[in-house]
């Protein structure tokens, strides 16, 4: 074949070749036909999806509807909670029947039962709510009343009786709206004396205290309004005075506690603190121990620090609350000191290997503070900085109380004054250190003329722990001596309240016998002189008489 038809030939093999094929210019078929030209049947889920990949189900549209409830109700949006619940409820009554209705009717009722159980826990949140928002009010009321706020008092127990008050509060509300009543009527008539009750002549406050005692009842309220004062700082003191003679502890008590609460009154804690010191009732240690954890400054802290360790009732966990202070260096360490060591010898708390008398759980680091108290004591008593000596004085009575430093006898010590001597005896035999001994003039004979009283100078103030007596040792003469005896320890020579009474043994009237003395302990109680006043002897003749005494302290 020649070259020139080689070209036609070949280009006519190509065209009937695409010819052939569909879609390049032969006979199409028809999309929708196949190629017998029957139609084809499309799925309709099937046609959008990739070959081997299978589309899940959309979810019923309740589905949704009833997550979203679900999320409302978690959150305390019931009413967004009930508009979902609604909506999924119009929805599945609408649909058919099948397996989704079911389970979605299911969780229907029991989003119902939730909504229902959310409800009345709302309504008795709600009265909860009102009713401690009443008893707020009413608190709220009584404390302006005592403050002397009478009208925003009573606009208060107006705001209770409009919140649906109980019967309870109804009668609470009548009580209070009454002492309202009875305030300001006792205003009318003892105002006159109150205002007198702040003068600067005693003999004027004399005066007002007097008329108000006279009507105690119609004062009290008066009374406690003005112990709140804090721009009438002489009114508060003669106030405060006031309360604790009318002998109402459960109401003196808790103002005069309320003044060291009181920022505003920092003028008024000093006598706050004097008159707390001079209450005998019981009640002021629960109240003042929480207000160390409240105290705004050293000097708030030191005035409860103070006052705690005068009461009589300092709480069991005192020690345990102030174990940090004990260990820090501060203004408040010398009142924390004596506040401790008030609050220890009260509940026996002075084994602190043993934890005895201290609130059963104690943690590990309290424990460990509790062991290192004994040396922090011992360095705080060695003390001898002219700032630091209150302290060391404190620490070195709180390390004596638990037994990390034993007192011994004083020294320098002189009998001030005596009943009399009898015979050739001198009263200051009984500083001469011989006990054990049958002469006559080692020990002191007084005549029975007048009660036996021996009065010894420690020279200055000191601390007494203990006093330690020998009876009177003669010859054959062992009923000589004194039988139940009162010890003193003040700084006047004047009997008080005797610190401790005891009974003295006879002694066994000869020599070479062991040691005969008891001892008498004191609660360490300071003072420069100790007296001892016989109140009977074992058997009264012509003299009695005692051989030897021993201070003991530091």
């Amino acid at each position: 074949m020649t070259s020139r038809c080689w070209f036609p030939v070949t280009a006519w093999a190509v065209l009937g070749l695409l010819t052939a094929l569909p879609g390049c210019g032969g006979d199409d078929l028809d999309p929708g036909t196949k190629s017998s030209g029957d139609p084809i049947t499309t799925d309709p889920v099937s046609s959008q999806s990739s070959p081997g990949v299978t589309q899940e189900t959309p979810p019923a549209p309740w589905v949704e509807l009833l997550a979203s409830a679900v999320d409302h109700l978690d959150h305390a949006r019931l009413d967004e909670a009930e508009k979902q619940v609604a909506a999924a409820e119009a929805l599945l009554s609408e649909a058919g029947d099948g397996d989704g209705k079911v389970a979605g009717l299911k969780e229907l009722e029991s989003l119902k039962s939730q909504m229902s159980s959310a409800r009345e826990a709302e309504v008795k949140r709600l009265a909860q709510e009102k009713t401690e928002q009443r008893a707020r009010r009413l608190t709220e009321a009584k404390e302006l009343q005592e403050s002397g706020k009478l009208d925003e008092a009573t606009a208060a127990l107006d705001g209770v009786l409009s919140m649906g008050p109980t019967s309870e509060q109804r009668e609470t509300v009548r009580e209070l709206k009454a002492s309202i009543e009875a305030h300001r009527s006792a205003r009318r008539r003892l105002g006159s004396w109150m205002k007198m009750l702040a003068s600067t002549q005693r003999s004027e406050v004399r005066a007002a205290q007097n008329q108000l005692r006279r009507d105690p009842d119609t004062a009290i309220p008066l009374l406690l309004e003005a112990v709140r004062s804090s721009d009438k700082p002489r009114l508060v003191k003669n106030t405060l005075e006031m309360l604790r003679r009318l002998r109402r502890p459960e109401l003196a008590v808790p103002a005069m506690v309320g003044v060291l609460s009181r920022v505003e009154q920092e003028a008024s804690w000093p006598d706050a603190v004097r008159e707390l010191s001079q209450v005998r009732e019981s009640g002021a240690g629960p109240l003042l121990l929480p207000l160390l954890g409240t105290a705004k400054s050293s000097a708030q802290k030191a005035a409860v620090l103070t006052s705690l360790a005068a009461v009589p009732d300092p709480p069991t966990e005192t020690l345990l609350v102030l174990l940090a202070t004990l260990h820090q260096d501060g203004p408040e360490l010398e009142s924390a000191l004596r506040a401790a060591f008030t609050a220890m010898s009260r509940h026996g708390q002075d084994d602190l290997v043993a934890l005895r008398g201290l609130p059963s759980e104690v943690d590990e680091t309290t424990v460990e503070l509790l062991a290192k108290l004994p040396g922090r004591l011992s360095e705080v008593a060695l003390r001898k900085d002219k700032e630091q000596a209150g302290a060391a004085r404190a620490a070195k009575k709180l390390a004596v109380l638990i037994g990390t430093i034993e007192p011994a006898p004083l020294e320098g010590i002189k009998v001030a004054s005596s009943v009399g001597v009898y015979a050739k005896s001198s009263h200051s035999a009984v500083l001469d250190g011989k006990w054990d001994a049958e002469d006559p003039m080692t020990g002191w004979q007084h005549p029975l003329d007048k009660p036996g009283t021996i009065i010894l100078d420690l020279g200055s103030e000191k601390t007494v722990t203990a006093v330690r007596v020998w009876n009177y040792n003669g010859g054959g003469q062992r009923d000589r001596g004194w039988k139940d005896v009162d010890v003193f320890v003040a700084n006047s020579r004047t009997d008080l309240t005797p610190e401790i009474s005891g009974t003295i043994p006879r002694a066994p009237g000869a020599s070479d016998q062991p040691d005969f003395s008891i001892v008498l302990p004191v609660d360490q109680v300071t003072g420069r002189y100790v007296i001892l006043k016989a109140k009977s002897l074992w058997a009264p003749s012509s003299f009695a008489g005692l051989a030897e005494i021993q201070v003991i302290g530091y």
